[in-house]
């Protein structure tokens, strides 16, 4: 056990004893890393990730996450089902990259909100696309406009406000949504501050007609010289906190102790969790059974991403035909970050066609990971019976490739909700 223990600690273990990363090998499936979709991405990809969400239509929420606001999202349901929801969510705090070289799967590197600012000043001018600053004291997002627009000739920045500091019952929503309106912007910058710039994002985006919107803290006090930075060495030594500490340490001295025993509570079961699994180096594959309301997906043998252009598969044949989606469990040998990532992704795309993503055949050890990896509040578990009490019987078991259909109406699947 001591052995296995220092074994996973240190990233190696598997066929002879020896663990095996598991690289993630398509950028657009994301890592599950203790209870979050963790997309690993450079700085320059997330970028080139936006400017695609930007010419695909709709309003797209991105989320730069640290380990302060991943403690938020575990202690308010409602926020994390709001970051597990967001087309991007990034890595802003070493803390969670290095967890996931613990738990297996490696992100490519921190991403922080402050870093995309310039770079999103960059794309907009080198394409034209609009940006509004919203947020942050008054005054800063002015100067941070002028800032830009000094270091980023071309840059297009369409509008600037600073509301008053209010509670999001009594913030003034017309006043913002009506000039945000007004200027047309293409990417929507808030510096409200996590929690509510998250949940304000979410809570308007069917409203703001904006493609992209990201929260970015206090990014822009950073960016005009207010807060400063630490040099690019202490950010790549994940030291970075220490400068803001010194800074900062009324404020945030309480806040840094919270985040340090948050972590130290909830990585080491985390880790427990992942070594408690035995690595199964057979065939993987997934099958599909289907009712006519509901797609179900049986994932045999590795749940990684050695699956996930199957399950892919699946989630856009039940967006199409209408149907919810159920994944069963049964049948898995181990479970990894990126197979879970996989579900998560798969989850986000259901919800957003009105479609929901269950989860079925939990045994107490996957009760045990989905607890110890902060899942067990996103996925419903679902119950094999309909409202009449008749169990539902398969209509048809093959391969995940199958017809894609549209003439299914939807129906709800009988669920209980977890969490």
């Amino acid at each position: 056990m001591r052995r296995q223990m220092q074994a996973l600690l240190t990233g190696r273990y598997g066929v002879s004893g020896e663990w095996k990363f598991e690289m993630k090998s398509n950028p657009q499936y994301p890592i599950a890393i203790m209870g979050l979709p963790l997309n690993s991405l450079t700085a320059d990809e997330a970028v080139e990730s936006m400017d695609r969400l930007i010419m695909s239509g709709g309003t797209h929420q991105i989320c730069p996450v640290n380990l302060d606001v991943w403690l938020n999202s575990l202690a308010d349901s409602h926020l994390h089902r709001i970051m597990a929801g967001c087309s991007l969510v990034l890595p802003d705090g070493m803390p969670l990259v290095w967890a996931s070289g613990l738990l297996g799967c490696p992100l490519a590197e921190r991403v922080t909100g402050v870093d995309l600012v310039p770079r999103l000043a960059a794309l907009s001018a080198r394409k034209g696309y609009g940006m509004f600053l919203l947020g942050g004291r008054p005054g800063v997002a002015d100067r941070a406009q002028e800032l830009l627009e000094n270091t980023y000739p071309g840059v297009k920045i369409v509008g600037t406000y600073s509301p008053a500091e209010e509670n999001l019952i009594r913030m003034d929503h017309n006043e913002i949504l009506n000039r945000i309106h007004a200027a047309r912007p293409d990417i929507l910058l808030v510096a409200f501050g996590n929690p509510k710039q998250e949940k304000w994002i979410w809570m308007h985006r069917k409203r703001l007609g904006v493609p992209l919107a990201m929260g970015v803290g206090g990014s822009f006090d950073i960016l005009v010289g207010d807060m400063r930075r630490a040099p690019k060495w202490i950010q790549q030594c994940g030291m970075e906190w220490a400068m803001r500490f010194l800074q900062e340490p009324q404020r945030l001295g309480p806040r840094y102790v919270r985040d340090f025993i948050g972590l130290a509570r909830r990585l080491p079961v985390a880790l427990f969790a992942a070594w408690m699994q035995k690595p199964y180096l057979g065939q993987s594959r997934v099958t599909t059974s289907l009712t006519p309301q509901v797609m179900h997906v049986y994932v045999h043998g590795r749940l990684g991403v050695e699956v996930a252009d199957a399950l892919q598969q699946a989630t856009t044949a039940s967006i199409i035909n209408g149907q919810v989606m159920v994944v069963h469990l049964q049948t898995v040998k181990q479970t990894t970050a990126a197979g879970f990532g996989v579900l998560l992704g798969a989850r986000r795309q259901l919800l957003e066609a009105g479609l929901s993503l269950s989860l079925a055949g939990l045994d107490l050890k996957m009760r045990f990971l989905l607890h110890a990896w902060r899942m067990q509040p996103l996925f419903d578990e679902w119950q094999p019976t309909i409202s009449r009490g008749k169990p539902m019987v398969a209509e048809t078991e093959s391969p995940v490739r199958i017809n894609l259909r549209a003439e299914q109406e939807p129906l709800p699947a009988q669920t209980r909700v977890r969490g």
